[in-house]
């Protein structure tokens, strides 16, 4: 447990289920991946400094409710090394970004302009403070987009893939929008109280906690079904080489029915900090259940 706090109060847990899941779907789509690790180190340093800066501008305007949350205690702790990592993170993040294709640079301009007006009020110069995540029910939709584009896009576009041609990398693109929104729907649930204090409107706060996890068990039936598609049209695709065995469906279904047995029964209940162990260590598993089941 002392290490998973630990990489949850860095934002390195997430920072590596971040690499996990694009290669997760690399491994899925069977792209060719000898050119990929500066993608990989990219999305690595870019994710682990929006999620330093944002928890940084949350702990300075004192937006964390609780007092004993592991980030908050880390930052208090630890403020010079939080900077630190704040700048290094994103001086590497632009290095790294520097290798890659300028098709796969556009896109990293899209996402990341989410990603970093995500936390700010970028319109406070005209006197309106509302951020990107204060927009009703928005705040769900970005993550899911900024998640599958990252994980799907990217590395498609950095092997020069012609989506017109791979439409499979579309359709694993929407399988995996509605996966980060299977994944993402628990926080919003976890946090309600203070959302609903603070007058945020997420899913949970409009349409309540039971109808949330409701909208949870769709999203995940859409999940299961894109994934048997998903099964069948990529080993369609390389008949001469089968490579997605019945173990990998399996699995990941295994893996859906737990997160949203969990997301029904615990997500209302437990601690954030085990909410992230749970569902952001679901992008990491998705990477073992891959690898370990390619023929």
């Amino acid at each position: 447990m002392r290490i998973f706090k630990t990489l949850i109060e860095t934002n390195l847990y997430i920072s590596i289920a971040a690499v996990a899941f694009l290669w997760a779907n690399v491994l899925l789509l069977g792209i060719q991946h000898e050119h990929l690790i500066y993608l990989s180190l990219q999305v690595f340093f870019s994710t682990w400094f929006i999620y330093q800066v944002s928890r940084w501008i949350y702990f300075k305007k004192g937006a964390y409710a609780h007092p004993q949350e592991w980030v908050l205690v880390w930052f208090q702790k630890h403020p010079k090394f939080n900077q630190a990592t704040i700048f290094f993170s994103g001086l590497l993040a632009v290095i790294f970004t520097l290798f890659l294709k300028w098709e796969t640079i556009l896109m990293l301009c899209f996402v990341g302009a989410i990603s970093v007006l995500y936390p700010v009020p970028f319109l406070k110069p005209f006197g309106i403070h509302t951020r990107l995540r204060d927009f009703p029910l928005i705040k769900i939709f970005l993550i899911a987009i900024v998640w599958s584009v990252t994980s799907v896009l990217l590395p498609a576009s950095e092997q020069r893939i012609n989506i017109l041609e791979r439409k499979d990398v579309l359709l694993v693109f929407a399988e995996q929008f509605f996966f980060i929104l299977f994944i993402t729907l628990p926080f919003d649930i976890n946090d309600y109280e203070g959302d609903k204090r603070t007058k945020i409107k997420t899913i949970p706060t409009v349409v309540g906690v039971r109808e949330s996890k409701i909208i949870g068990a769709v999203i995940g039936v859409i999940c299961a079904l894109g994934l048997l598609y998903i099964f069948m049209i990529e080993n369609w695709r390389s008949i001469s080489d089968v490579y997605l065995s019945e173990w990998t469906i399996g699995l990941l279904w295994l893996m859906l029915l737990f997160l949203q047995l969990y997301t029904f029964f615990k997500s209302d209940k437990v601690n954030k900090w085990m909410i992230k162990i749970v569902y952001d260590g679901s992008m990491i598993l998705y990477l073992l259940i891959v690898f370990f089941t390619l023929r």
